[in-house]
């Protein structure tokens, strides 16, 4: 059992979350984006989903994953239309390069990933450090689950390409309340015309955050001038019911 993006997590990711697939933040990056003409920062930058939009809109990013996997995909994606960005193995806690970027992105909630508030806060230091002066961080993150629902059993999902079936079972939540996190057992199989061809089983915590919660975090980590939208919508006003919440600040 592990913790990391193996090969058939990474294939059910590319099948879930092609490149071109958006849930409204790839055009909402993109329109906070625009104007950056210094380089924009991706951690955790998976398959490229986010970062290729934003490199054919004209902005300057790059990225790092911890998971080998991811980045393959990634590079092949890049070479595929012509490509290549700055890519390289690295973990949220302890990459920095100082003051080198005018921006750091983490979309889709991917900071949810990291083990704690220390992993986080130490996270959230990179990242200020990594940016220049007045740089902006741009983060989103899932609203906790509603008290009472954080293990409630998920359904079975599949996808097909070709020959090839994928599943995704969750066999197993455990939620502890102290610690507001919530592990999941998560089982991969591939299935080649019926019969079994590969399976993986993966433990996937996510950690869960409060709006006061995080704004405090990025204030402790140095940042300033921090604002949360809702939904992908400057309009949107964050609260329990929200689909994601996107954090705003900046390096003073």
């Amino acid at each position: 059992m592990s913790w990391e993006y193996g090969t058939l997590a990474t294939e059910i990711y590319e099948q879930d979350k092609p490149i071109g697939h958006s849930f409204g933040d790839v055009e909402y990056y993109r329109q906070l984006l625009a104007g950056v003409t210094g380089r924009i920062l991706e951690p955790a930058v998976g398959t490229g989903r986010m970062l290729i939009p934003l490199l054919e809109a004209g902005l300057d990013v790059e990225g790092f994953d911890t998971s080998p996997e991811m980045l393959g995909l990634c590079r092949a994606h890049c070479r595929e239309r012509g490509l290549d960005p700055v890519l390289r193995q690295g973990d949220m806690t302890t990459f920095a390069e100082p003051a080198a970027f005018a921006a750091v992105i983490v979309p889709t909630g991917t900071i949810a990933l990291l083990d704690g508030r220390a992993d986080t806060l130490r996270a959230l230091a990179c990242f200020r450090e990594c940016l220049g002066p007045a740089g902006r961080l741009l983060v989103d993150l899932d609203p906790p689950p509603e008290p009472g629902h954080e293990t409630d059993p998920e359904p079975m999902r599949h996808w097909r390409s070709g020959p090839y079936l994928w599943t995704l079972q969750v066999h197993h939540i455990e939620y502890d309340p102290a610690a507001r996190q919530t592990t999941r057992w998560l089982r991969y199989e591939k299935w080649d015309d019926g019969v079994l061809a590969a399976t993986e089983l993966q433990l996937f915590r996510l950690q869960h955050w409060g709006l006061g919660e995080f704004t405090d975090l990025l204030t402790e980590a140095g940042f300033a001038g921090v604002t949360v939208t809702a939904d992908y919508r400057d309009a949107g006003r964050p609260g329990p019911a929200s689909g994601i919440w996107t954090f705003r600040a900046s390096r003073p």
